[in-house]
């Protein structure tokens, strides 16, 4: 067993109905908040773990999968919607944890991805920090400057998310790719458990030496008791190994017959080949150009934490996209031994929102 968790979802001491849902499974755990008219809320957060219920079972490879997977999903509630009256509106948030095979080795890592304002947390040595960034109006005025983030848990529209699965036929997916590392603690949670606890308190109650169904019971009752207004769900997943399982790739080899042509036959053949030669150089050149992964610039103690684009391929290399500003010696030990597993993402934004967590835990470690 790579990971051990535990789950709990509540109504909360206010709702009639709980339109959350939730799927924890040895290989991918999910907390989906419902949304929009009667009962719609919970049709569509069912909708989304049962679809995603089902890609598990056919492999999940990586943080892109997962997200063309995800975009999939909105697109097959939206279309339930139109089709419904009754569910017209509907969507939910979701919050995604799923063990895939690393991109640059054969070790099993996490792909976190997000829509909406249901969260990711992780405890990674003693060092608390959320992973995923809410889509939500009050979250667009703490990046801004225009409010902290004390001040947006109590803002009079805290609720409104700018993203949802289901509204629109297209949905942007934000996706992270971590190490999965010996001791680690992710806490999947609706909005439910962050709207009536501080992360302060989350933090002290997970970073409790017990078993996380207890921790996640707990994180329940104690949203209950601060008022518990909405529904509340909270995964609790622990990670019992390095992660140095290999995941064995399985291929069949193709056989190819060739059998002689006529010369008009050859050249055809020949402009087709080179069109194709053409169009393989553009996509390889495509592939190297794309993802982008943070890494120390060298080995020396006080080397710098980059944000590189693209990838190593003979004699062609990854770029520097941006310098986070931090130093290995600005890190505590965790952190600098998880930027040594050159954390991967899809896009510029992520890798700097990654940057920017680092930078708060160092900044909030300071005296």
């Amino acid at each position: 067993m790579l990971v051990k968790w535990g789950a709990s979802s509540d109504t909360g001491s206010l709702r009639v109905q709980n339109e959350d849902s939730f799927l924890a499974q040895e290989k991918i755990f999910v907390v989906a908040d419902g949304m929009g008219g009667h009962n719609a809320g919970e049709v569509a957060s069912a909708m989304a773990i049962k679809m995603l219920s089902e890609a598990q079972n056919e492999g999940i490879a990586d943080a892109n999968q997962l997200a063309k997977i995800i975009e999939q999903i909105n697109l097959a509630i939206f279309q339930a919607s139109a089709n419904q009256t009754d569910q017209r509106g509907m969507g939910t948030t979701l919050a995604v944890l799923a063990l895939t095979p690393s991109n640059s080795s054969k070790d099993v890592s996490v792909a976190v991805a997000n829509i909406g304002d249901s969260r990711t947390y992780l405890l990674r040595n003693d060092e608390f920090r959320q992973v995923s960034v809410d889509h939500s109006y009050v979250q667009d005025l703490v990046s801004e400057g225009l409010i902290t983030r004390e001040e947006a848990r109590t803002h009079a529209r805290r609720n409104i998310v700018t993203r949802a699965l289901g509204i629109e036929p297209s949905v942007a997916v934000d996706t992270w790719t971590l190490p999965l590392i010996n001791g680690d603690r992710y806490i999947l949670c609706s909005d439910g458990l962050v709207d009536e606890v501080t992360d302060e308190a989350i933090e002290k109650c997970v970073k409790q030496q017990i078993e996380p169904q207890k921790v996640a019971e707990e994180l329940v009752a104690i949203a209950n008791a601060n008022g518990g207004r909405d529904n509340i769900t909270v995964i609790v997943v622990d990670v019992k190994s390095d992660g140095n399982n290999l995941i064995e790739a399985s291929s069949s080899p193709t056989r190819v017959a060739s059998t002689k042509k006529s010369t008009v036959k050859k050249l055809v053949l020949g402009i087709v080949g080179a069109a194709i030669f053409v169009s393989a150089i553009a996509l390889l050149s495509s592939y190297l150009r794309s993802g982008y992964f943070v890494k120390y610039e060298n080995a020396k103690p006080d080397a710098r934490v980059l944000i590189y684009r693209g990838k190593d391929f003979l004699w062609v290399g990854p770029t520097v996209e941006a310098d986070s500003t931090l130093t290995r010696n600005d890190l505590s030990p965790g952190l600098a031994k998880e930027i040594l597993a050159r954390p991967s993402f899809s896009s510029s934004a992520d890798a700097q929102d990654y940057v920017n967590q680092i930078r708060d835990v160092v900044e909030q470690a300071k005296p």
